[in-house]
């Protein structure tokens, strides 16, 4: 309290959103879109909180078409909405006619449940990206398949899109597959072998060699100083400032980004991951490699049948694919999304475009440029 009394005689000169600490369902009623809220069980007992969004003013109905947004790592289904609303993907897809459902990972602020394990203890956080692959995933599409009757069109960001890369790697039929109208990847990750963004080069040091000294397994929970009421004030007042922390850990691009939300994106953003996740991106930046959690020779040999870990298969990869990518990307840089647009080799539908866009400015653009390209890819 007394931070923000100090902080009052800025407040005139800057812009404090009412809606930044409202929570996602409230959120979407503030803005008047009709929203559900669903737990889903994973089949090894995490529970997610997933969400559905439909046109702004009318109802919740079925029979509409079915699109599944899924955020990226440290993120959650929070980012689709919190942009301005006339630039907030969910919002405008859902006014486009289509049934939105938002998945999140275990985890993150929404997936933080479990039947058995508790997230105090290691036990809960056990788990990579290759999980949400191979459990998440499958609970969502599951789910919403039962649901809503409808097969679904994927879009997923950076972590969303690998996770959907190491699905359809591991997995020649699956519920996902069976269900699968077409795969659109924001910001799509596989390999990652340059060293530009900030997340990339905090991960090439000790730090999480560190964080595990001190025997924390969370990293970036969604309860921090920057999502507190304290921290949005902060990042009303200096935006600059408020998104270059930010942007330091998910590499937001000051120029193309809307800043003047970034008091609304502290109020959502960071939504927290496993420790052990980071370290799996790690081995991705440190190898320049696509590869299984490496536990080590031992450990593989048990686990995978073989000493090293092995490689993801992307030629397992055969559906329908439409990459958005931005020249201005740190982590989802061009040489690496080239590569592995290269690397589908068995994709029968796939095509790359590229826009004036940082690795967040999907979802938290000042302009979404590639809008016209997504209404004429979504069916």
């Amino acid at each position: 309290m007394k931070i923000i009394l100090l902080l009052l005689p800025y407040l005139a000169l800057s812009t404090i959103h009412p809606e930044g600490n409202l929570d996602f369902v409230k959120y979407c009623k503030y803005f008047n879109y009709p929203v559900e809220e669903h737990v889903i069980q994973t089949e090894d007992g995490y529970l997610l909180t997933y969400f559905r969004v439909q046109a702004k003013g009318t109802k919740m109905v079925s029979g509409k078409k079915v699109v599944l947004l899924q955020h990226g790592l440290l993120d959650s289904s929070d980012t689709f909405i919190i942009n301005d609303e006339d630039k907030a993907p969910a919002f405008l897809i859902a006014n486009k006619g289509y049934d939105v459902w938002l998945g999140n990972n275990r985890g993150n602020k929404h997936g933080r449940a479990h039947v058995k394990k508790n997230p105090f203890f290691w036990a809960f956080w056990d788990f990579t990206l290759e999980d949400f692959a191979i459990y998440d995933l499958p609970a969502g599409f599951k789910y919403i398949v039962n649901k809503t009757g409808q097969k679904i069109q994927y879009i997923g960001h950076s972590q969303g899109t690998a996770q959907m890369h190491i699905h359809l790697s591991l997995f020649k039929q699956s519920i996902v597959r069976d269900n699968l109208i077409q795969f659109i990847g924001m910001g799509p990750v596989a390999w990652v072998t340059t060293k530009y963004s900030p997340l990339v080069r905090l991960l090439d040091t000790n730090f999480l060699e560190v964080l595990a000294t001190f025997g924390l397994h969370e990293f970036m929970p969604g309860d921090t100083f920057l999502t507190s009421e304290v921290g949005r004030v902060v990042c009303g007042i200096l935006e600059n400032l408020c998104g270059d922390l930010i942007g330091s850990f998910v590499s937001a691009d000051p120029v193309l980004d809307n800043y003047d939300r970034y008091d609304v994106l502290a109020g959502h953003s960071p939504a927290g991951t496993s420790v052990k996740n980071l370290k799996h991106w790690q081995q991705f930046t440190r190898t320049g490699e696509f590869k299984r959690y490496d536990y080590g020779d031992k450990e593989n040999l048990k686990k995978y049948g073989t000493k090293k870990a092995p490689h993801y298969d992307l030629s397992n990869i055969d559906v329908k694919i439409f990459y958005i990518a931005g020249y201005d990307d740190l982590l989802a840089a061009p040489k690496d999304v080239n590569h592995l647009f290269s690397a589908l080799v068995n994709a029968p539908n796939k095509e790359l475009k590229f826009y004036d866009a940082g690795h967040c400015s999907f979802m938290w653009g000042r302009q979404l440029p590639y809008l016209e390209d997504l209404w004429a890819h979504l069916e």
